[in-house]
């Protein structure tokens, strides 16, 4: 599809989620509440590892939308058990805050900070950019897979990477 087609991949991100529990039997509103977690457009990264040379591809590009959304959410005992067994009916679409457009891998060094020392490693680029460094690893292999980050040596078990210039 893609050699012929141009195919833009939209992946949706919840900046602010809004926890809405629900009664099993009616469907009547118990609860609301906020999620503490907060998306950000870097959370790209835990699904882009799966595909990090694919934007390479002159017809393949990914918007990412910054959303705000609502999790219905039922305590009937068929969820997960993490959740304690409240299974999560739906997720609605409240608002779209802003879009992110990468269609090139350049566009991708968006997420190395400018104040990044070169040669940098995992550890330094979490410090200096306020990421997780979990994160920071998943951004750097695919910076690597596309071609604009190289290997240019290492600091004990610390990889040390480099932006490829031209």
């Amino acid at each position: 599809l893609i050699e012929n087609h141009p195919l833009l991949l939209v992946h949706p991100i919840a900046q602010c989620k809004e926890l809405v529990y629900v009664e099993p039997d009616t469907g009547e509103v118990l609860r609301r509440r906020r999620s503490p977690k907060r998306g950000v457009v870097a959370h790209l990264f835990d699904e882009l590892v799966s595909l990090p040379d694919a934007i390479c591809h002159p017809n393949f590009a990914i918007s990412v939308l910054l959303t705000v959304e609502e999790e219905i959410r039922c305590a009937d005992g068929k969820g997960s058990w993490r959740r304690g067994g409240v299974s999560i009916k739906d997720r609605v679409l409240v608002e779209v805050l802003e879009e992110h457009l990468f269609q090139r891998p350049e566009d991708f060094l968006r997420f190395l900070p400018v104040d990044l020392p070169e040669p940098f490693s995992n550890r330094i680029l979490a410090e200096t950019s306020g990421l997780l460094l979990r994160l920071c690893r998943k951004i750097s292999y695919c910076l690597r897979k596309m071609d604009v980050v190289e290997t240019v040596g290492k600091q004990g078990n610390e990889l040390l990477f480099a932006v490829k210039v031209g």
